[in-house]
């Protein structure tokens, strides 16, 4: 059985670096196997990559927020690739409450924060 874990492990192994020329599954379709992570992107920034928020502070689909995560850059949190990869590991770690959106999703009944 597939689990969750795993996909992680297969998506930053073999996956992300193959994936920036689009020849294997979209990033957003990845999105499916995490849906707390694509209600926060979609709060976010309504999984527009390009998006930025915080007065020039947030970038990317899930708004990292550079000055709190100093090891990410500008550059990064705008790949959809990378910023999902990061995600999936706050995922993981337990860090949701990370993001304002998923504090609010959470407050609504909408995911659950662990």
């Amino acid at each position: 059985m597939i689990t969750k874990k795993l996909l992680v492990v297969l998506f930053s192994a073999l996956i992300i670096p193959t994936m920036a020329d689009g020849s294997l599954m979209p990033w957003k379709l990845w999105l499916n196997f995490f849906p707390e992570l694509s209600a926060i992107a979609k709060c976010e920034s309504n999984y527009q990559f390009s998006a930025v928020g915080d007065h020039g502070n947030s970038y990317g689909i899930f708004q990292i927020h550079l000055p709190s995560h100093k090891r990410v850059t500008k550059e990064q949190a705008k790949d959809p690739y990378f910023s999902l990869m990061w995600a999936i590991e706050k995922y993981y770690d337990g860090e949701l409450n990370i993001w304002t959106c998923a504090r609010i999703l959470a407050n609504k009944g909408l995911i659950e924060l662990d």
